[in-house]
């Protein structure tokens, strides 16, 4: 509970200065450079699944292990693993940047390629966060993350002041990686992240001592995007389908429900550093329960609130031009909370390394992909696709729980 606490109103802190950020980007954007500001965000998240993966990773590995020598050699392994790919997405998607573009209807490719350098500035900063949160060192991480989020609020409004429009709402991402960065390293190398004196950090990545971690990262590679696709592919559809001011009024309200996703993500954090494969299930299904309880409620007085004043919080958080599109959020804010419950139920099971739990998120994805196929020939129609795929996937896992402890039961 106090890690909980403190790590949730770290989080909170985070992400009031995250939604900050869309609100003050709404009022010195216009509606089509919004929704592409939007677009780019959902893009950096789909592009950070491998940081996403190599820090849950590293989480269970710092957690589990007892040894803080072999720790810090497996992540600053992971680490040099990570920068390969992230230059190697640098330089294959800065060539085929103006193919985004004119897939996604945008009217420069310059802010793909921004985007794509935000991604190399996260790389060091994954690697410092993922240990100290292993450390259970939530005040640190938490600090590191409000420096980040407030150096990206102003200098992206900087940017954007300055006429630099997307690519400058974009452009602060970087400053955020950075500022955050040089906190955690600090913080980090207080505790023991030290780079050994004979370790080359320019050597190649020993393959042999990550394979085993590769292995696991697979399971949280397919879990973690999952359910990170779920909490965006509506607006990836909108902007496809519909034109650019709709996805644009859109993004903002889907910006708004995304306050029950992010609210609710710290105590999913708290728990995946604390459920340890050595630990006996009961003490671990304790743990779950608990968090499944503070989920349900942080999660369910929110949505109560945008259920009952949806055009209220969608006016006073993006702008009354949004308010055509208030509508949308008292069903979108259900399949967010839904998802939220996803997120933490997948996230126990990975920290159990229980495989078939990225199966089951693959056939929630596959029907909710479905759904939106077959339903998207209006706005109300996305949010019930997004809402019964959500729905479906957590049925799949709770189909699989019963048959097997009933499996288990028979056998025991």
């Amino acid at each position: 509970m106090r890690h909980n606490a403190v790590f949730f109103l770290g989080s909170l802190a985070v992400s009031v200065l995250n939604y900050l950020y869309y609100p003050v980007l709404s009022r010195m954007l216009n509606l089509e450079e919004y929704g592409e500001a939007q677009i780019l965000i959902s893009l950096f998240l789909q592009l950070t699944i491998f940081l996403t993966v190599l820090s849950q990773v590293s989480i269970n590995i710092v957690a589990n292990s007892k040894s803080d020598k072999q720790q810090i050699s497996l992540l600053l392994e992971l680490e040099k693993f990570a920068f390969i790919i992230s230059i190697a997405v640098l330089i294959i998607g800065s060539m085929l940047s103006p193919v985004f573009k004119d897939v996604l209807n945008f009217t420069d490719a310059l802010p793909f390629i921004v985007l794509l350098i935000a991604l190399v500035c996260t790389v060091p900063l994954t690697f410092r966060s993922a240990y100290l949160r292993g450390h259970k060192a939530f005040t640190s991480v938490s600090v590191a993350n409000i420096v980040g989020s407030a150096g990206k609020i102003l200098v992206s409004a900087l940017l954007v002041a300055i006429g630099l429009s997307t690519p400058g709402a974009i452009g602060g991402i970087i400053a955020a990686q950075l500022l955050a960065f040089m906190y955690a390293a600090h913080k980090a190398k207080a505790i023991g992240f030290v780079r050994p004196s004979m370790r080359s950090y320019f050597k190649p990545p020993n393959l042999t001592m990550l394979l085993p971690e590769l292995k696991y990262g697979g399971l949280v590679l397919i879990a973690s995007l999952g359910v990170l696709l779920l909490s965006s592919i509506d607006m990836l559809f909108v902007k496809y389908y519909f034109d650019a001011e709709t996805a644009g009024g859109y993004a903002g309200v889907a910006t708004v429900a995304k306050i029950l996703f992010f609210l609710t993500a710290s105590v999913a954090q708290v728990m995946l550093s604390s459920v340890k494969l050595a630990s006996p299930q009961k003490q671990n299904r304790q743990l779950l329960i608990k968090s499944g309880v503070l989920v349900a409620g942080l999660g369910g007085i929110t949505l109560l609130l945008f259920v009952l004043f949806p055009k209220f919080f969608v006016t006073t958080l993006m702008g009354d031009h949004f308010a055509d599109y208030a509508y949308l959020l008292p069903t979108l804010s259900i399949a967010l909370f839904v998802i939220s419950i996803l997120n933490l139920i997948v996230l126990y099971f990975m920290a159990l390394r229980r495989y078939i739990v990225g199966a089951l998120v693959t056939a929630g994805v596959g029907l909710t992909f479905s759904l939106l196929l077959s339903m998207h020939s209006s706005l109300t129609d996305i949010v019930n696709g997004l809402l019964l795929g959500s729905v479906g996937m957590l049925t799949l896992i709770i189909a699989w729980q019963i048959i097997d402890k009933t499996i288990r039961s028979r056998y025991a």
